[in-house]
């Protein structure tokens, strides 16, 4: 398994998958907006993720579990109100879908990780 060869978006990928697994970390204070922005454009295309192998992600696993948290994403956002309040998503009952793609990916972007600095 070879290193992305975009590293510092791979970075910023990690990390906004992480803030989505983690609900804790998310209270009243907490905008989804800079991540969606990372997840749809920035450091990969959730809509259309196997492009970005091998530039952020590293294998057709990443990129799979990458779209199941975009189609997750994609359907919390049909669930908010037109103008939602920045902590509207946390009270849909699609968000929990949410986390819990993210977790799956995070595992598998982190163990990925590993596996390349052993």
């Amino acid at each position: 398994m070879t290193g992305p060869v975009l590293p510092a978006l791979r970075h910023q990928l990690v990390s906004a998958v992480l803030t989505l697994a983690a609900p804790g970390l998310q209270d009243d204070a907490f905008d989804p907006a800079p991540l969606l922005a990372t997840l749809f454009g920035e450091a990969c295309d959730a809509d259309d993720p196997l492009p970005w192998i091998g530039h952020t992600l590293r294998t057709g696993e990443e990129a799979a579990l990458t779209a199941d948290l975009g189609t997750a994403l994609r359907t919390l956002l049909t669930t908010l109100p037109p103008d939602p309040r920045p902590t509207d998503h946390l009270h849909s009952p699609a968000w929990p879908p949410v986390t819990t793609a993210a977790a799956r990916l995070a595992r598998t972007l982190i163990a990925n990780d590993h596996h390349t600095t052993d």
